[in-house]
């Protein structure tokens, strides 16, 4: 009989780490408890206490008699639901997907690779001049490009045959 675990994750909106966080605990089908952070990383005590820093995605997993686990970033999260609640093709697929549909998920995964890199080129040149607000535009950019890129890779993934 497996234990019961209560997963509790806390996020920020609009944070593209957390968002691939919340997209794997859907789809793998898991409840889990959002905890949403204010935006300012000082006001951010609760996580602070939790996990002894002020950045997300955080998530702790308790289970009845057993100490808390406390994942404090994005892969360690992933990684632990990945070995926790691992996936098959079968399962994770959602139908089939034709050669041309493969071929076209693959060009995108390029184009969102490429996109990132330039994106954090481009990030790279306005911190260095100095115009904060467009390198944070573009760093949050890239990031968002880098996740397209991990998801549509994921996906390539679970549909390469067995």
């Amino acid at each position: 009989m497996e234990t019961v675990e209560e997963l509790t994750l806390y996020s920020l909106h609009g944070c593209p780490y957390c968002a691939a966080v919340r997209m794997r605990l859907g789809e793998l089908g898991l409840s889990y408890r959002l905890l949403e952070v204010p935006a300012r990383r000082a006001d951010r005590t609760e996580v602070r206490e939790v996990s002894g820093q002020e950045t997300v995605p955080v998530m702790v997993v308790r289970r009845p008699g057993a100490m808390d686990q406390v994942f404090a970033d994005e892969n360690d999260i992933l990684q632990y639901l990945e070995r926790r609640h691992p996936t098959t093709t079968h399962q994770a697929a959602e139908g089939t997907w034709d050669d041309a549909a493969t071929q076209r998920l693959a060009v995108a995964v390029r184009a969102a690779q490429e996109a990132a890199s330039e994106l954090r080129e481009l990030y790279q040149q306005a911190a260095a001049a100095g115009a904060t607000d467009r390198a944070n535009c573009l760093s949050a950019a890239a990031k968002h490009a880098e996740l397209a890129k991990r998801w549509s890779e994921r996906q390539l993934d679970l549909l390469q045959p067995m």
